[in-house]
């Protein structure tokens, strides 16, 4: 008992800067419990070989035969003491100032963790403190009310020591339990975040984040399957991998202060994760596909861009060209009366003439310039200038918006009135307003029934998270413009 009671403090200290993960988190904290742990062994060992109680005036708390006795040295003995008494205050002090800092520096869901540890070392640390100050003294006595006290609260603050442990295990068999019956309660098709949200609310952590883990493509995604970063412990947080039969499932982003998590979560949750891990993947492949539309949208917005230019300043300038040069021949045929190849120089110049036009208005039909010098109104204004058929415009914007969505808009309006008059209609209505973040297109005719399903501005609106609806006389569309 001699030898072993001067670990007790070690042990202590080491309870109360493990918790509540049962890990040293700080270097610091590591280098106090090997201090501690090592000045025990020191001290312990010193007081067997040299001490001889029957020679220690304070010896009333361990006068006992001391069977490791090698040598009686009462002032080597009463060095040791001394030392023992100073290092054990510092050390009391650094457990107390430690438990502060703790208690400070944690959010809301990990100071309610660490309170009952933190509150009991740092009543210890304080109470050990005085008890080293008394011990200090040139003669204590053991009956001094002061004495008692300080030796009442050390162990009320051990008894408490016990009780946070008590306490620790006991929440975490309440929060398993409170995980399955929130786990259950969500239902056979939960939304997708709510697993993530019912794990925060069952470990008490609001800031508990969930990274699904997908072999295929190896990359994390969120519950809603966007692509994140690989999770990294930070200050204050840590990251627990979730495996189910030999698998890594998830990563959880948590409270340092929530100790073995994996532990925490059981059968039933670990199932939801799998199949919310399932829903994640089908939701990560659907954000790839959208992005795989719209980069074919805007590969082919590109090339129509590029085949315009090519028109305008390649073959356009070439016809115009030709034009001039059949002009001038067959003024000079006319002036050197050849009148029969005056006329088939006219002729000529009138076909380049003809393909110039049908060149120009397949060039502004591909992407017309005004779309994007002028935006979407004036590029729907000037079509509705030029259509085959009265249209009526209800409604349209001013405001510019991105390059893809005007061009969507656009599109579905120009092929709409196209649409409209292939089927003998009329009279075309066309209404473009905005509705929040979106640019919602109606377009109704008079016409026969529309048989075309129009599946291709489907996908163009599809790409930019819009929807198209095609019934028999009217088209219908929202496009996503924030």
């Amino acid at each position: 008992g001699m030898v072993f009671a001067g670990f007790l403090f070690p042990v202590l200290i080491h309870v109360v800067l493990a918790y509540p993960s049962g890990r040293l988190q700080s270097k610091l904290a590591r280098l106090l419990v090997s201090s501690v742990y090592l000045e025990a062994v020191l001290s312990s060992l010193g007081r067997a070989l040299f001490r001889d109680p029957y020679f220690d005036p304070k010896c009333w708390d361990n006068c006992t035969d001391n069977a490791f006795l090698v040598r009686s040295l009462p002032g080597v003995a009463h060095t040791i003491q001394v030392m023992d008494v100073w290092f054990v205050m510092a050390a009391a002090g650094a457990l107390a100032a430690f438990c502060v800092w703790r208690l400070v520096a944690a959010t809301g869901p990990a100071r309610r963790v660490l309170w009952p540890m933190s509150v009991a070392g740092l009543v210890l640390g304080a109470t050990t403190g005085a008890h080293s100050i008394a011990l200090s003294r040139a003669a204590e006595d053991p009956l001094d009310p002061v004495f008692l006290s300080i030796f009442m609260i050390q162990c009320a603050a051990v008894v408490l020591l016990a009780s946070g442990l008590l306490w620790t295990a006991l929440r975490a068999r309440v929060q398993r339990r409170s995980a399955g019956r929130i786990v259950a309660g969500l239902g056979e098709a939960p939304s997708p975040g709510s697993l993530q949200s019912a794990l925060a609310r069952a470990v008490g952590d609001p800031e508990l984040r969930l990274a699904y883990w997908l072999p295929d493509s190896r990359r994390y995604v969120d519950p809603h399957g966007t692509p994140v970063r690989e999770p990294v412990a930070a200050p204050g947080r840590a990251v627990t991998a979730l495996v189910r039969d030999g698998r890594q499932v998830a990563v959880v982003t948590h409270a340092a202060s929530v100790a073995d998590l994996e532990r925490e979560i059981g059968a039933d949750v670990r199932l939801a994760l799998d199949n919310e891990r399932l829903q994640a993947e089908v939701l990560t492949q659907l954000i790839d596909l959208r992005a795989s539309r719209a980069r074919i949208v805007q590969t082919g917005d590109a090339e129509r861009r590029r085949l315009e230019r090519d028109l305008h300043d390649g073959a356009q300038q070439r016809l115009l060209a030709l034009s001039y040069d059949l002009r001038l021949a067959a003024a000079a045929a006319q002036a050197e009366g050849e009148a029969e190849t005056a006329s088939l120089l006219a002729d000529a110049t009138g076909e380049a003439q003809a393909a110039l036009g049908e060149l120009r208005e397949l060039a502004h039909g591909i992407y017309p310039a005004i779309l994007t010098e002028a935006g979407v109104g004036s590029a729907i204004a000037s079509l509705v200038d030029e259509a085959p058929l009265p249209v009526e415009v209800a409604e349209t914007v001013e405001e510019r918006y991105p390059a893809p969505v005007e061009t969507a808009v656009y599109i579905v309006v120009a092929e709409a009135i196209e649409d409209a008059a292939a089927r003998a209609a009329t009279f075309v209505g066309l209404s473009l307003l905005r509705d929040g973040d979106r640019l919602v297109i109606t377009v109704a005719d008079d016409g026969s029934e529309r048989t075309a399903s129009m599946s291709h501005l489907a996908d163009r609106v599809g790409a930019l998270g819009g929807w198209l609806v095609v019934e028999p006389t009217t088209v219908r569309a929202e496009v996503p413009c924030a």
